[in-house]
């Protein structure tokens, strides 16, 4: 059986049933509780196991996230369709890897004249947790 969201094999008897679709286990998950950017825990969660493995900027993150980060730094502020164009992702699959950005301080997003962008985190930025 494939799965309708992320196209993977699922296994016999692990597929979940979602609004009329068969899902894998982490699209089932991610349909009934999608990522969450403006998560305080998350961040704070995220923030402090960063430290505790010692990584910094982009240290520990997927190599699509690197990608991602690195796109909107040299050509940035992007819009949402401009990074899913470049990187042939769903909305959905975006939102679930600008999720971890968000939550590791390293990208944000702003509106502007009716738009939203994506730009880089700024030290001391809008909402930045202080960790000591």
């Amino acid at each position: 059986m494939i799965c309708a969201r992320c196209r993977e094999n699922i296994p016999e008897g692990e597929q979940f049933e979602h609004m009329g679709q068969v899902l894998c286990e982490d699209c089932y998950i991610e349909a009934i509780e999608p990522p969450r950017t403006c998560d305080v825990t998350a961040v704070y969660s995220a923030k402090v196991a960063r430290r505790m493995a010692g990584q910094t900027g982009t240290d520990g993150l997927t190599e699509l996230q690197k990608d991602i980060y690195n796109y909107v730094k040299a050509e940035g502020p992007v819009t949402h369709e401009q990074i899913m164009k470049k990187f042939k992702l769903a909305k959905w699959q975006l939102e679930k890897q600008f999720a971890v950005l968000r939550h590791c301080e390293l990208l944000r997003g702003f509106r502007e004249g009716g738009q939203v962008y994506v730009t880089v985190w700024e030290e001391g930025g809008p909402g930045e947790l202080k960790m000591s």
